[in-house]
């Protein structure tokens, strides 16, 4: 018998060996017919980091991260939302999506008088 991390192999013909109850002493090669003894680690502690396994998903969610600049909201399109500070009955607004993909966006709103700035999740 040939143990490999978790797994365990036949010492004869290298088949991968059923896990067995630790009180069975040995264990029967289902291909060639060898008895190997049952050496199965009854615990296995594994460990990694969180580079250990790079994905596309981690680059993308460290790219690029969207932000909101105030001051450019003079270039934002006008809606008539009224601004919940002084009454304007117009506001800036500008749609992003923020979350994921299968979620709404966000629509910030910036009040064309007094700069008050609020935001609404679809």
């Amino acid at each position: 018998m040939a143990l490999v991390g978790t797994l365990l192999f036949c010492t004869d013909c290298g088949n991968l060996l059923d896990r067995e109850p630790p009180n069975l002493k040995k264990i029967t090669c289902k291909v060639c017919q060898c008895n190997n003894s049952n050496r199965w680690p009854l615990t296995t502690q594994t460990s990694s980091r969180p580079d250990a396994f790079p994905s596309t998903l981690q680059r993308k969610h460290h790219g690029k991260i969207q932000t909101v600049d105030p001051n450019d909201a003079d270039s934002w399109p006008k809606t008539s939302q009224t601004c919940p500070r002084c009454d304007n009955p117009e506001m800036y607004f500008r749609e992003m999506q923020l979350r994921g993909a299968d979620e709404g966006s966000t629509i910030f709103y910036r009040c064309t008088k007094c700069d008050y700035m609020s935001r609404t999740d679809n």
